[in-house]
């Protein structure tokens, strides 16, 4: 711009001089042309960024600088530039730059940015960001890592195995969207037929589960529901325990991870040398006595109990069962959870006739928990079904990362951890977002998506059963760019939306 503002003054200098120097304002018109070629050629490789700083010429007060900005549009529209395109795949690239920096690992295992994000996020964010790290950490193929390093912070975090996976932590949401995710066809499989035949078999339909006497119809025998909730909750806990042949391979995973562990140990207090000899699991480290009770005690809370109380909410019936039925399944969670937990009851009054029976599990479930918790899949023999990654969990990744990019620089720099790593991964996250721009200003067609929470993980499910991302066909049409998927429709269904004009 500076030369052909020198170009005009010169222009309209030799003017005033009458035509002096005619074959000086014939260099000068060979420069400006130069000059204007070359801003073309410099906007038309870099279209999405260029334009949007040099826009605001084609509305300048001065005319002539309004003139050289149109010539310099009009070289760059006859070189064939392809705006929407081009824009397109360089954004594309740099967000999957923005994923790869998210799910980067340092040589100790550590998840520098992911971890940082993890601890800076507000708690009323946890939900979404447990979706959108779950997804990307799978579509990478290290879930595993990400686990590893979100359970040994909560482990290391916890004052006892009774609080450990209780709160609403990130961990404990990461715990849940995982079994969602993956067991949902799992629980369908198991729970599905059991809940059925309690709810429309002749001999269960006038049963009553109500155990405790200042609850009972005065035409109800306390003995026989007693009988009958124990009958109820035998038979699901036998399915459960039978099972483990039919657990799915990411939950194994998740199980394990929790048990096991056996990279590197990233407890605080460990030194370097701990780390690299420790072959124990996080939780038998902090508490080797029941070590495997935090796998089933988390797994009843987070996964299995909360699907028996709410089969409906949960998608496993269409409609809800009658509330006797309700109360039984409510009264069947705890007896189950007891189990699970390896306690008796001792506060509640009523539910003390059932300690003979969960005491008499506890050796089944045991094993059931070590069944599942101590034969981890291989990491590329694990199906990673979520490998596609949808644009949903990208422009929240990039929401995320901006609104809390002064804070995650904060937390690598004062953190011990990340010490080792330095500023880099930071810096060049950093620049990655100066180049995206605020999330609400992306040069793209979806823009006003990218403020929608997409909690619904239906699209997900869908892909993993038919392990869509595999098939030659979704990898031609994803590169189209034509199809999109955004919110929920009124009964809670995934909506895509097809661009025809492309």
């Amino acid at each position: 711009m500076n030369l052909l503002n020198d170009c005009s003054e010169v222009e309209e200098d030799g003017a005033a001089a009458g035509g002096r120097k005619r074959g000086m304002s014939r260099r000068l018109a060979s420069l400006r042309h130069c000059t204007v070629l070359a801003m073309s050629n410099l906007l038309n490789a870099n279209v999405d960024s260029g334009l949007m700083h040099s826009i605001g010429l084609g509305y300048h007060k001065d005319l002539q600088t309004r003139a050289t900005f149109m010539e310099v549009l009009t070289k760059i529209l006859q070189q064939g530039t392809e705006f929407d395109t081009l824009a397109e795949t360089v954004l594309a690239d740099r967000f999957e730059r923005l994923v790869e920096l998210v799910t980067m690992m340092g040589d100790q295992g550590e998840l520098p940015i992911a971890m940082a994000l993890a601890n800076v996020v507000p708690c009323s964010q946890w939900d979404e960001l447990a979706r959108v790290l779950v997804t990307l950490f799978d579509s990478r193929h290290l879930l595993y890592q990400l686990l590893w390093n979100m359970f040994s912070k909560e482990v290391e975090l916890a004052d006892s195995m009774q609080t450990l996976f209780r709160g609403n932590s990130l961990a404990s949401k990461i715990m849940t969207f995982c079994f969602k995710v993956y067991g949902a066809t799992y629980l369908q499989k198991l729970l599905e037929p059991l809940l059925r035949t309690v709810i429309t078999s002749p001999e269960w339909q006038h049963v009553s589960f109500e155990v405790d006497p200042t609850r009972l119809e005065p035409t109800e025998s306390l003995e026989e529901n007693q009988r009958s909730l124990l009958q109820m909750t035998d038979k699901f806990f036998q399915a459960i325990i039978n099972s483990s042949s039919e657990f799915p391979p990411q939950l194994r995973s998740v199980c394990h991870c929790l048990y096991q562990a056996t990279c590197h140990s990233l407890l605080n207090k460990a030194t370097v040398k701990e780390k690299k000899e420790n072959k124990k699991s996080v939780v038998s480290q902090r508490f080797p006595q029941n070590s495997i009770g935090a796998v089933g005690s988390a797994m009843f809370l987070r996964f299995i109990n909360p699907a028996i109380v709410s089969p409906y909410e949960a998608g496993i019936l269409d409609k809800k069962p009658p509330p006797r039925i309700e109360r039984g399944l409510k009264l069947m969670s705890k007896i189950l959870q007891s189990i699970a937990n390896h306690v008796l009851f001792t506060k509640e009054e009523h539910m003390r006739p059932f300690n003979d029976f969960v005491k008499s599990n506890f050796d089944a479930a045991r094993r059931f928990f070590l069944d599942i918790a101590s034969d981890c899949p291989a990491s590329d023999t694990v199906n990673h079904s979520l490998s596609f990654i949808s644009d949903g969990n990208v422009l929240a990744l990039h929401r995320l990362l901006w609104n809390n990019q002064e804070k995650i620089g904060q937390y690598l720099s004062s953190n011990r951890d990340h010490k080792a790593v330095g500023r880099r991964p930071f810096d060049k996250m950093a620049t990655l977002l100066a180049y995206l721009g605020p999330p609400e200003h992306k040069p793209v067609a979806d823009t006003h998506w990218s403020s929608l929470n997409l909690t619904s993980s239906k699209f997900e499910e869908f892909m993993t059963r038919h392990q869509v991302h595999e098939k030659e066909e979704f990898k031609a049409l994803k590169t189209l760019n034509i199809f999109y998927q955004a919110g929920t429709s009124k009964v809670g269904n995934p909506v895509f939306y097809y661009i025809a004009r492309r």
